[in-house]
């Protein structure tokens, strides 16, 4: 392996890093502090990421991408929400459910999904997964048929009905296409009785309800999907009949990653900012930043930071090689980075003293942002249910001799 970025790398990266200061950063903090969170959006940042080649970088060069591989996208992504974690998130679910349909769609399904998310200049893309008493018995999954999602796709000629409710849905309304996940056999368990379907967001039958207020990460709605008898044809079940969760286990493997680069992201300009903060805020006498206690914690969490960042360019790397890639992979990128960022993040606010609490110095809104993925994409308890979950797998098949091996 080597961890050093190439040519290609390094320009994906200067593309975001340029996009990131130039375009978002100037934005960012007068969108997250509008109080209506549908107004926090905002199309302008979309029109530029097209512009700058970011919003299809994963895709292939055939639908209008660059190639970018996961590595190359965890490093964009750590750029863009070093300016906003919001719009990293935006860019993010467009790249990761864009992918799953790259590798599990068919050729018919690439010629007219993807092209439309192509020729759609504002094109995103979203997964509905989450239901108002279904969330971590999705993520586990939980083994009885009574818990994880309900939302039901009946069979019906040539396709599917489908009804039920999602929330919490990153890109929702925004959406052009929407990955939905709905129960095709309701007396299996979530993990072997749930199926993946194409819809389209402006299908009449898909209603969107309340758009969240959330504490941060502002910039990306979340809002509610009602399907209400939406017809699927046949064409439009995405993969294996059953098969759902097991296909987004298997192929989105730098999801992960994802997040846990947005998480640095945060951190990282928080860092930066007490970093200069102190070293021109005078106290006792001297620079803040000169005081041995002060400077001790600085080096820790820069220490900390470069460590998970080490996690997550080794388990990008680690997607990107799928034979050897191990399970907890899809876990722990995500449950040490966020952690450790939102540690750094309320310590560089602390150095702030009562400054760190005011909203005009932007501290605040990072640890808004900082705390977000202590819960997205998987709380952190479930994150490390499932790592148990996979150590208790390895002692009972004999494997637990290897667990070291990668």
């Amino acid at each position: 392996m080597d961890w050093s970025l190439s040519a290609e790398q390094r320009h994906w990266r200067d593309t975001a890093r340029a996009y990131a200061t130039e375009v978002v950063a100037p934005r960012a903090p007068e969108l997250d502090a509008l109080a209506d969170p549908e107004a926090a959006f905002s199309w302008d940042l979309v029109d530029a990421a097209t512009e700058y080649g970011l919003r299809l970088a994963p895709l292939p060069p055939a639908f209008g991408g660059g190639g970018t591989d996961f590595l190359t996208n965890a490093v964009m992504l750590e750029e863009i929400a070093a300016a906003d974690l919001g719009m990293s998130v935006v860019l993010a679910q467009t790249w990761k459910f864009a992918q799953l349909l790259m590798e599990l769609g068919t050729a018919d399904q690439h010629e007219r999904w993807l092209r439309r998310l192509v020729d759609n200049r504002r094109g995103l893309m979203a997964a509905s997964l989450t239901e108002p008493q279904g969330g971590s018995d999705n993520v586990l999954p939980y083994a009885g048929v009574d818990g994880g999602m309900q939302m039901s796709a009946r069979r019906v000629d040539g396709g599917w009905i489908l009804n039920g409710q999602k929330h919490y849905i990153s890109n929702a309304n925004r959406a052009d296409s929407i990955i939905a996940f709905a129960r095709t056999d309701p007396d299996r368990p979530v993990r072997s009785g749930v199926s993946m379907f194409v819809v389209p967001a402006d299908s009449p039958q898909v209603r969107f309800g309340v758009i969240h207020d959330k504490l941060g990460e502002r910039l990306a709605n979340n809002s509610e999907i009602f399907y209400e008898d939406v017809f699927v044809p046949e064409a439009d079940l995405l993969g294996q009949e059953n098969e759902g969760l097991a296909d987004v286990a298997r192929l989105l493997r730098g999801s992960n990653a994802y997040a846990a680069a947005c998480t640095i992201g945060v951190a990282r300009t928080a860092f930066d900012r007490a970093l200069r903060y102190t070293s021109q805020r005078v106290q006792g006498g001297r620079p803040v930043l000169d005081h041995d206690d002060i400077g001790v914690q600085f080096a820790e969490m820069y220490a900390q930071l470069e460590m998970a960042r080490t996690y997550v360019f080794r388990a990008a790397w680690a997607a990107d090689h799928a034979k050897s890639f191990d399970p907890k992979m899809a876990a722990v990128p995500k449950l040490v980075a966020s952690q450790i960022a939102f540690d750094v993040t309320r310590a560089s606010l602390e150095m702030f003293g009562g400054s760190g609490v005011m909203r005009d110095t932007g501290i605040e809104k990072l640890m808004r942002d900082a705390t977000i993925f202590l819960h997205s994409d998987g709380t952190n308890t479930v994150m490390r249910k499932k790592i148990a979950a996979d150590l208790r797998t390895r002692v009972g098949n004999g494997a637990a001799d290897s667990l070291w091996d990668w």
